[in-house]
């Protein structure tokens, strides 16, 4: 059995007991990397005739296509299935252990975002212009709220406290594992409102096209971006984030609120006690400041101005 044990089975009984049971969009986002990138060079041979070559013209692969990232996840996903192989008693060593050192070393750059108040108030135009309603309102939500792609994507109804005018995010939804309440500004709500007349009766507010029993996934607001003409070197998803802080910053609101509103961690506990019972109103007139400030920017687009 040990000899002859594939790494197909091998992968997909790790994939079942490790991955399958945690976040399942990126579980099967994983298994559909290793079906499309691995599998058809190494899924049919034994695991204990796997070597560190073999691997490595399968990363190589990937990697002569730009995306580094993707080729770090596949290599890491190789590397657990040979550990969890040990494990079992089915192979003896790693293979992949070591191919980080063959492989491109990650560049990191900060994601592209529009700032000039000008291109942003040409952004908000063209926002407006979208004429797929879902998509617009994820795009008009992502500039009012500057959330995580991610986040944004898997927001349910039942997070939607219209009484408080509040998007309660549960724990298990945010990067750090904390609950996150956004405040929702006068015009995010007009947002929610219409959008509910599309998706109302999902449980998402942004389900899939192909399953509403599933939502959206982060990259449609990029493609959404592409659409309007906004490469990636000019505006990412990401970039909302980004877009909001830098201008929010030289409006003279505090870096405290807007890292609150961004949902980053403060290493002190102390003041991050703080922050999460007091902040709350000042995001809150923060967010609906910022929302008025796109307004205006998206007027004076209309105008030429």
């Amino acid at each position: 059995m040990a000899e002859t044990a594939l790494f197909r089975d091998v992968a997909r009984d790790w994939w079942a007991r490790y991955m399958a049971s945690g976040n399942a969009e990126y579980a099967e986002e994983s298994w559909r990397r290793l079906e499309r990138e691995v599998m058809p060079r190494l899924g049919d041979k034994p695991l204990k005739k796997i070597t560190p070559p073999m691997i490595l013209f399968v990363l190589r692969r990937i990697e002569k296509r730009g995306t580094l990232e993707v080729t770090r996840k596949v290599k890491s996903h190789i590397s657990q299935t040979f550990r969890y192989g040990i494990a079992c008693g089915l192979a003896t060593s790693d293979p992949a252990r070591d191919l980080g050192w063959a492989l491109m070393p990650k560049k990191s750059k900060p994601r592209a975002a529009i700032t000039e108040p000008r291109q942003i108030g040409r952004l908000m135009k063209d926002m407006e212009g979208y004429r797929a309603k879902k998509r617009r309102a994820m795009l008009k939500l992502a500039a009012l709220l500057f959330v995580r792609p991610g986040e944004l994507c898997q927001a349910e109804w039942a997070e939607i406290e219209w009484e408080t005018a509040t998007w309660r995010i549960p724990a298990a939804k945010m990067k750090m594992k904390r609950p996150h309440s956004v405040p929702l500004a006068r015009q995010a709500l007009e947002v929610l409102r219409e959008l509910r007349d599309v998706t109302g009766k999902t449980r998402w507010l942004f389900p899939s096209r192909w399953d509403k029993c599933r939502h959206e996934s982060g990259m449609v607001l990029n493609l959404a971006l592409r659409r309007m003409g906004y490469s990636r070197e000019i505006m990412t998803a990401h970039g909302f984030r980004a877009m909001a802080a830098t201008t929010l910053s030289e409006q003279g609101w505090t870096s405290e609120t807007i890292e609150r509103q961004l949902a980053h961690t403060d290493k002190n506990q102390v003041r991050a006690a703080y922050q999460r019972s007091e902040l709350l109103a000042d995001r809150r007139k923060m967010l609906q400041a910022w929302a008025d400030w796109l307004d205006m920017q998206h007027a004076r687009a209309i105008l030429g101005r």
